[in-house]
């Protein structure tokens, strides 16, 4: 107990603390030990700090308006750069399956001229069918979710 009262008693010494005010060489500097002769102490008093009022219902609710505004502004942005990465996921993947059958149409022309490509011939057609289907999926999927997304942005 006598430990808490010394505490309490000795607390506004310990946050209070001199300012000194020196001139040094021509130059004014403050310190909180002296640090020449005509050291003069200065007097810095803090006000109070008030206490927290508090806040009125149209500015919490205005507040909170706000953050509403924010939060969909946000989704808007987000949903607009999914749909672009979408876009560019359908052109990418469009890119790659022309490239494919480009690849496959090569190997068929090769195949071509002799009688052992009769049966590769075909089963490179197989192939290019098999990889356009593939494709053609992927690209469906990828318009699906670009649809979804579109009509949520447009009901937001």
């Amino acid at each position: 107990m006598k430990t808490l009262l010394i505490l309490l008693l000795l607390s506004p010494l310990i946050a209070s603390a001199n300012v000194y005010k020196c001139k040094v060489k021509g130059v004014i500097t403050y310190s909180q030990i002296p640090c020449s002769e005509d050291v003069q102490v200065t007097d810095y008093a803090r006000e109070e700090a008030t206490a927290m009022l508090p806040q009125n219902n149209s500015t919490a609710a205005e507040a909170a308006a706000t953050m509403d505004r924010l939060s969909e502004s946000v989704k808007k942005r987000d949903m607009r750069i999914n749909i672009n990465r979408l876009q560019s996921d359908k052109t990418n993947k469009l890119a790659e399956r022309n490239n494919k059958m480009a690849q496959l149409k090569e190997s068929k022309r090769y195949s071509a001229n002799n009688l052992a490509g009769a049966v590769r011939n075909e089963s490179l057609s197989e192939e290019m069918a098999a990889v356009a289907a593939q494709y053609d999926t992927d690209v469906r999927a990828i318009d699906i979710e670009i649809d979804r997304l579109t009509e949520a942005l447009k009901r937001m």
